[in-house]
C-alpha cells in the first residue's frame, strides 16, 4: 500500500508541476493569449498524429496479446458505457450548450498514457504496457471520433451557430490529423504482424538484403514520431495552466455539471470495468491495468480541443486539474477492491 500511494502521489504530482510552471510563464506574460493558437495548432495538427504513430508502431505488440477480441472488446464496451451514460446525463441535468460535448468527453474518456502509464506500471510493472496501450488505442479512437464531434458541435452551439446535418461536414469534423494516423498507423502494425509470422516472405526478403534497411527506416520514422509526440503532454499541460490563470481559480470551484462528471469517471467507469473484466474472466495484470486506466483522470487533450473549437475549456481545464488530484485517492481504493475481488 506505501508503494502504490507514492506510486500515484508521483504521477499526480508531475502533471500538477507542469501545469504551475504554465501557470507561472502566464502569469509573467510569457504565455500569452495570441500564442494558444499556435499552442492548440502543434498539439492536435503535428503532436497528436506523431504521438499515435510511435506508441500504436512502437509499444503496441500484438504477439503479447492472448485474446485480441476480448482485450480490445472490454474498454469498447467500457467505453460505450460511460459515453452512454455521459449523453443520458446530459440530457438530465442540461449543462449549457457550450460545455456539453466537454462534459460528454470528461466522463467517457481518460488520459491513458501521461498518467495512465507511469501509474500502472509503478503497480503492475513493464506487464502493463501491452494493456495500457491496447486501452489507449480504443480510447484515442473514441475520444478524435465521438469525442472530437460533440466538443465540435458544442463549440458551434455555444457560438450560436445551428449545426446542419450535412454528410460531408460530419466526415470533416470526424476525420481530425490523430484520427487519420490511427487509421493509418493500425493497418500497418497487422501487416507487420502478418508478414513477421510469415517465414517463407522473410527468408526470401532477407535474402534480398533489404530486411536491415527496412528496419532502419522503421526504427527512424517511429523514433522521429516519438520526438514529436512528445511535445503533446508537457505542451497540453502548460496550456491548461495558461488557461488556469487566464480563468483563475474560481473556474475550479465545481458546479453540479462537475460533480456529475467526475462521479462517472471515479465512481462508474472503474466500476463498470470492473463488472466486464469479472463477467469476461479477464484477471491479473489486465484487469488491474483496465481498471485503473478506466479512472484516470480527463484527458489533457480534451481542453485544447475545447479551446480550437471555442467550446468551454475553463471547464474541462477545471475537469481534468481536479481529476487528476482526485487519483490521488481514488488509485489505493481501487487497489483494495480489485484484490477483494480477486482481479489483481
Amino acid at each position: 500500500m506505501p508503494s502504490t500511494l507514492l506510486t500515484s502521489f508521483a504521477a499526480v504530482a508531475i502533471v500538477m508541476c507542469i501545469v504551475g510552471v504554465g501557470y507561472l510563464f502566464a502569469r509573467k506574460g510569457y504565455i500569452k493569449r495570441e500564442h494558444k493558437g499556435l499552442m492548440t495548432k502543434l498539439i492536435i495538427n503535428a503532436g497528436m498524429p506523431a504521438l499515435v504513430m510511435s506508441n500504436i508502431l512502437g509499444s503496441l505488440e500484438l504477439e503479447s496479446m492472448g485474446d485480441p477480441l476480448k482485450l480490445i472488446g472490454i474498454p469498447v464496451l467500457s467505453m460505450a458505457s460511460t459515453l452512454a451514460i455521459g449523453l443520458l446525463l446530459a440530457k438530465l441535468i442540461k449543462p449549457a450548450p457550450v460545455r456539453r460535448g466537454g462534459f460528454v468527453v470528461m466522463c467517457a474518456f481518460s488520459n491513458s498514457v501521461f498518467v495512465g502509464l507511469p501509474m500502472n506500471t509503478g503497480l503492475f510493472g513493464d506487464k502493463a504496457i501491452p494493456y495500457v496501450m491496447i486501452f489507449y488505442m480504443v480510447n484515442t479512437t473514441f475520444f478524435w471520433t465521438v469525442g472530437n464531434y460533440l466538443i465540435n458541435k458544442s463549440g458551434e452551439e455555444g457560438r450560436g451557430v445551428k449545426p446542419k446535418l450535412s454528410l460531408g461536414k460530419s466526415l470533416k469534423k470526424l476525420l481530425s490529423p490523430p484520427l487519420i494516423a490511427l487509421m493509418i498507423a493500425i493497418p500497418l502494425l497487422i501487416l507487420e504482424y502478418n508478414l513477421a509470422r510469415n517465414e517463407g516472405f522473410m527468408r526470401a526478403f532477407t535474402g534480398w538484403g533489404g530486411y536491415g534497411i527496412v528496419t532502419l527506416v522503421q526504427r527512424s520514422f517511429i523514433k522521429m514520431c516519438g520526438y514529436v509526440g512528445n511535445i503533446v503532454t508537457p505542451l497540453a499541460l502548460l496550456y491548461i495552466g495558461s488557461a488556469l490563470y487566464e480563468y483563475g481559480f474560481k473556474s475550479l470551484k465545481p458546479d453540479k455539471d462537475m460533480f456529475a462528471a467526475l462521479a462517472v469517471r471515479f465512481i462508474a467507469a472503474p466500476a463498470i470495468m470492473l463488472l466486464l473484466c469479472k463477467l469476461l474472466g479477464l484477471n491479473g495484470v489486465g484487469s488491474g491495468v483496465f481498471v485503473i486506466e478506466a479512472a484516470m483522470p480527463v484527458m489533457t487533450q480534451a481542453v485544447v480541443l475545447a479551446a480550437s473549437c471555442d467550446a468551454d475549456e475553463s471547464f474541462v481545464a477545471a475537469g481534468m486539474c481536479i481529476s487528476t488530484l482526485g487519483c490521488f485517492v481514488l488509485v489505493p481504493v481501487l487497489m483494495l477492491i480489485m484484490r477483494a475481488a480477486g482481479l489483481a
